[in-house]
Formats: structure tokens, sequence, C-alpha cells
């Protein structure tokens, strides 16, 4: 390439990188909630936030394994300037996405400069590389280790702050300065109580480093506090408490919390909520109100909802990499379950993978099939994935013969079959699904 043309590059890189540190640095996420459409488009961060991983780590292979091969070298910088131009769009997304959706705290702020400083550092391995400067190398080297710091970032956004480190063992956790786990005063009802359920429920949006609405539920302290709308609980009254009133909306609220399809508290959790605020909501409550929370009540929680997917770990790794396909645990609790993914590639997704899912079908909750390539002897697999809650089949082949099979499901809350080959009248024995919600927009 020519300096000419080298330069007019720079220029537009430079012209894309000033607003995106201009918007970083004038217009960092406040915790507020913006317009809808926003938000909409911010949510595509998470999709496109791959790809500069992918091209940046291709980058590395070919520069390892083309130190002989000009042809390779020459590959490099052609991927090289693909993963810069990925790096700016997902930062911009990420941008978007984090000032516009409610999200504040450092933890935010160190994920969102690392997208950004990684989009100039991509730009200066650019112009290095094109050039063969002998820094080229090192600066290469420090945008990998740059990349994966921010991943780690986006990931503790994503799973919690502690998601790689509350499983480690105690031994490698010493050896890297982590302090041992310690367990809860058991003398107090809201560290043994209260607190346990904010740490499954909320704190994931809700903690020291990422605070949605400037509401943090991570300390006894900051619950009390409340959020940027003032106090979220009022002693005694939990008819007034903002958290309450959230936490036992309906589903289909925007308001319900915990937010994003995030498992929502249980009966027993929301009754504990519910005891503690009108005790008066303290470190400790008066043992009156603990004795409401005495058997039967507790003896009514909802059982798991599945087993626990931890034991299944590597063949869940397996099946993934085999049949192209996600299983995402629901959420950090191990017994909700897993959900079934195929939105980035649904048509890898048919029959035979629904088959080869065997192994883990009844730790299936959610299976998202939409567009998939599913026919109606693919629900003769499904009829025994026997934990499944929601399934989405719309837009895909299946006749009223093959939903049948869906019949053996007791568990089964949601059934999409928007746009399919579903025939009026085909859904008897369908009828005794008390609770069942179908959706049967644009079928036959």
């Amino acid at each position: 390439m020519s300096l000419r043309s080298r330069m007019w590059v720079l220029g537009v890189a430079l012209a894309a990188l000033i607003p995106l540190v201009a918007l970083s640095i004038f217009a960092p996420p406040d915790g507020g909630e913006r317009a809808e459409f926003a938000q909409f488009l911010g949510r595509f961060h998470p999709l496109l936030v791959h790809l500069p991983i992918a091209l940046i780590l291709l980058v590395a292979v070919l520069e390892l394994v083309g130190s002989s091969r000009d042809h390779l070298r020459r590959a490099a910088g052609f991927v090289l300037a693909l993963a810069t131009i990925a790096a700016f769009v997902t930062a911009g997304f990420g941008w978007l996405l984090a000032w516009s959706g409610g999200f504040e705290g450092a933890l935010v702020m160190r994920h969102m400069w690392g997208g950004v400083v990684l989009a100039a550092m991509c730009v200066g391995c650019w112009n290095l590389q094109g050039r063969k400067h002998r820094v080229y190398p090192l600066a290469l080297m420090a945008t990998v280790g740059l990349m994966v710091w921010t991943s780690d970032q986006g990931g503790k956004l994503t799973h919690g702050s502690k998601f790689l480190t509350e499983r480690m063992p105690q031994p490698l956790a010493r050896w890297v300065g982590i302090k041992e786990r310690t367990k809860a005063d058991p003398s107090s009802f809201y560290v043994t109580r209260v607190q346990p359920i904010f740490d499954q429920k909320c704190v994931l949006c809700h903690n020291a480093e990422k605070f949605k609405g400037k509401l943090r539920l991570d300390t006894y302290e900051d619950t009390m506090l409340g959020g940027k709308d003032g106090p979220v609980i009022r002693p005694r009254e939990p008819g007034k408490s903002e958290l309450l009133r959230r936490v036992t909306l309906s589903l289909d609220n925007k308001d319900f919390m915990p937010a994003d399809g995030k498992p929502a508290l249980s009966a027993a959790e929301t009754r504990v909520l519910e005891v503690w605020i009108a005790a008066g909501a303290g470190v400790q409550i008066a043992d009156s109100a603990v004795k409401e929370l005495s058997p039967p009540f507790e003896e009514k929680k909802a059982p798991p909802l599945t087993g626990d997917y931890r034991p299944q770990l590597q063949t869940i790794a397996s099946l993934e990499a085999s049949l192209g396909v996600r299983l995402v645990p629901r959420s950090q609790n191990p017994t909700d379950g897993l959900t079934l993914r195929t939105v980035t590639a649904p048509g890898r997704c048919n029959d035979t993978v629904l088959d080869q899912l065997a192994p883990v079908a009844n730790l299936i909750v959610d299976a998202e099939l939409a567009r998939t390539q599913v026919t109606d002897k693919g629900m003769q697999a499904l009829g025994s994935f026997s934990n499944l809650r929601f399934l989405d089949l719309s837009d895909t082949r299946v006749t009223a013969a093959g939903v049948r099979e869906l019949l053996k499901l007791e568990h089964l809350e949601s059934l999409n079959l928007t746009h399919t080959k579903v025939k009026s009248g085909g859904l008897s024995g369908f009828e005794g699904k008390t609770g069942l919600k179908l959706y049967l927009f644009e079928s036959q």
C-alpha cells in the first residue's frame, strides 16, 4: 500500500476513534435508561463482540505460522484490517448498550475503555504490520493481552465478578491471592436468609462494579440506601417497598425484576422478603417473625427445575462443538437448567441434532428452535425432554401430527407455533394442559 493510501486509511481510523473517545469521556454510562431503540441497537453488542476476538486471534496465528510463508503474512494484514473495523463497530455498540441500558459502575467503565483502547491498538498494529516494523510483534502481543483482559471484564458483567473464582479449588485460589471463602454469621437473619436471595437473583446486575438504576444489593447498607429513585425497602411497610413490588409483578410487565429473562423469585423467597420487611428490615428480626417462615411453608418450596448440570459440563461442551448449537445455563443456579440456543445458525439444527442431544435432554428447560430445520420426526426426540418448559417452533415445518408428541411434556408452559403448518383442529389433547400458553399467529 502506498504512503498516500496508508495516510488516508489512518485518517479515517482517527476520524472514527475521536468520536468514540469523546462519547466515552463526555457521555459515560451513568445508570440512566434511554430510548428503547438505542437499547435495541445496543443489544447487538454481545453478538458482535465475538467477531474481533476471533479475528485478532487469527492474526496472531497467521503471524506465528507465517514467518516463512509470505502469503500467510499478507493474509494477516487483511484479517487485521477486518479486526480493526470489527473492534470499532463492537466498541461503538458497547458504549450504546451501556449508555442507554441503565448500566454504570467501575466494571462497566473498565470493559468500555478496554474496548475503546483495543480498537486504537488494532489501528496501530495494522500500521506497523504493513511496514514490517520490529515493534509490531510486541504491539500485537499487547493487543492480544488487552483483548483477553477486556473479554474477562465483559464475562464478569454477564456472569458476575466471581464467575471464574467461585468454584476454584482452594489451593489454586490461595496461590493467586484469593482469600478463602468464609461462612455467613448464622446469627444474622439478613445474612443467612435475605442476602442469599439477592446474591442468587439480583446481585448480577446490582453490585459494587455494575449497578443498574444506581441500586446495589450486595450489602445490607447499600440495600437500605436504595437507588436513583430513593429507598427500595420501607421497613414495616412491605406494600410500599418498591423492591417487593417489582419482584411480584407479572412476568410480562416491563418493570418486573429480575429482568432480561432471569429466573423469578420463588414463592418462598418472596415470602422471606415480605416477612423481613414487615418485621422492620433489620439485620436481625424478632423470633416471632422468623416463626412465620417455619414449616409447612418452607416445605412447599418449588423443586429444582432440573438436576445439577455441572457433572455434565464436559458432555455439554462436546455436544456444542460437534452439533454447532449452544447449551447455555439459564442462571447461576445449576438446577435452573439449560437453554438450547440456535439463533446464530438455525440452519444447523435439524431432527438428527435433537436426537443427539439425548444425553442432556433432561437438563434442557428452554428450547429456541425458531427457523430451524426440525420436522415432525424431531418432535419425537423433543417428547423425551422431560423438563422442557418453554419451546419455540415458530417458522418451522412441524405439523399437528408432530406437535402431538409434545403432549408427553408434563411441565410445558409455553409453546410457540407461529407461522407453522399446524392446522385448525390439530391440537386436540392440549385443551387439558392447564397454564400452557399457545402462540398460533399466522399458523394454518
